[in-house]
């Protein structure tokens, strides 16, 4: 329980949001949105002060944002576990539990016009699977977000390198900027956040293994394709060619990304604006494709990341007053509006999905080239849909087994053969216990090019 409580309190000050803002009076509803923003929070932030002192001041609403990055998802899962609940949370595609648990409200069970005009204006993008889980409508479309790399162009040139092509050039490159670093320099990032293997291997390098981790075509999951990218990691941590596995989270690794000191670093398409924004770089960089597993052009599409936007949180919104409920509501309104796209859109901060908000949207004129390489998602498509959070798992779960290949505390073979094994019979009784819909992790996904 104390645990809980620091918890709480230092999301309180986090970065100082929200609480920093100056407002003449404190409205009547105060609306709490815990976010897992970190990319475009310094936009996200001055457009919601911006709101607060105008149509939120007149309406009585007042948005407070809450950030947490780096260990969003076990933190906010842990608070909701205790009791601890905020208005607006980040669900995202991959807490389908969180609907279990009885935690996110479904959009369509509120009556209010407002937020049926909403949902209307998102109903061509409204995906099963991505947007409704369970039945539920749970949050609206947000962005699209490619996962490429970006490099820095600088330390290439310094040390005479080509740009990488394949995750073999990746190490030979993060070696000779290391090696030639002389202790300032490193080739490759990597962070303590937990989703590192998922996102920036994984998912990365599946224009190289046409599937992820988990196979909707047989609903079985087998890590054993990413050999390739998760001992090149190995190789690069063990050898000290990379910078941050031990000590810095997600957006420390991209500062230092910014000041020069990386060669290379995973990178989704909202990290433009992390990059120009929130750490401007202080090198010339560039963006390129993912890595490929072998030599040639990758065989198959790359993918891109469905994120969906705040959801709104059963138990908090169910036991509040009908005043904070329709504050709540606003609030949400606001967050999914196609004026707040359009502001973060116009400095690179994301990539929307509604075709409207793109095409009316001026783009800033400080706009970098490394956007369009970013934005250009003609070969990629959407990753494929995977219910590891609602697995009966024993064990621990395969980011960390593969931080401990990655630290060689373990040998790849044994823990491969032992995670494949762990992870399907896991899915397997959840199949036999038949309480959870599982039809929308069944399907057929072929993302050659």
């Amino acid at each position: 329980m104390k645990k809980i409580l620091a918890l709480v309190l230092m999301l309180a000050m986090v970065l100082g949001l929200g609480s920093a803002v100056a407002v003449a009076e404190q409205p009547v509803e105060t609306v709490q949105y815990y976010c897992s923003i970190g990319a475009y929070l310094i936009k996200l932030q001055e457009e919601v002060d911006k709101w607060n002192a105008t149509t939120g001041a007149e309406q009585g609403v007042y948005i407070e944002i809450i950030s947490n990055i780096n260990t969003y998802s076990t933190d906010c899962e842990a608070l909701m576990q205790a009791g601890t609940f905020f208005d607006l949370v980040d669900k995202g595609t991959g807490n389908p539990n969180w609907i279990q648990q009885g935690w996110i409200k479904d959009l369509n069970t509120i009556d209010d016009e407002e937020l049926k005009a909403c949902i209307d204006g998102y109903k061509d993008y409204i995906v099963n699977g991505i947007n409704i889980q369970e039945g539920l409508l749970y949050a609206l479309p947000l962005e699209v977000v490619p996962i490429k790399m970006a490099v820095n162009t600088d330390l290439f040139e310094k040390n005479g390198l080509e740009l990488p092509k394949t995750w073999a050039d990746v190490v030979e490159c993060a070696k000779v900027i290391t090696e030639n670093g002389n202790g300032e320099e490193f080739g490759f990032g990597w962070s303590t956040w937990a989703a590192c293997f998922q996102r920036l291997v994984f998912k990365e390098s599946m224009s190289s293994t046409g599937l992820g981790w988990y196979d909707p075509n047989t609903e079985t999951y087998d890590f054993s394709r990413f050999e390739v990218p998760v001992k090149a990691v190995a190789e690069m941590f063990q050898n000290g060619y990379m910078l941050g596995a031990d000590d810095l989270g997600i957006d420390e690794i991209r500062a230092q990304f910014a000041a020069g000191k990386v060669g290379m670093f995973p990178a989704p398409a909202y990290d433009y604006g992390v990059y120009t924004a929130q750490f401007p770089a202080e090198c010339n960089w560039t963006v390129i494709d993912p890595p490929t597993i072998e030599e040639g052009d990758a065989p198959y599409k790359g993918v891109y990341l469905d994120r969906v936007g705040c959801s709104i949180c059963a138990p908090a919104y169910d036991n509040s007053s009908d005043a904070h409920k329709a504050a709540v509501v606003k609030a949400f309104c606001f967050l999914n509006s196609d004026e707040l796209n359009s502001a973060i859109y116009s400095i690179g901060g994301m990539i929307p999905y509604k075709v409207s908000v793109i095409e009316n949207t001026e783009l800033s004129p400080e706009m970098g080239p490394q956007f369009a390489i970013f934005s250009d998602i003609a070969n990629y498509t959407s990753m494929s849909l995977f219910p590891d959070k609602l697995l009966p798992l024993e064990g621990d779960t395969f980011s960390v087994v593969m931080d401990e290949i990655m630290r060689g505390d373990l040998e790849w073979d044994e823990a491969v053969a032992d995670l494949n094994e762990r992870y399907n019979a896991a899915y397997q009784q959840l199949k036999d216990e038949g309480d959870i819909d599982l039809s929308i992790y069944h399907y057929e996904y072929n993302i050659a090019r």
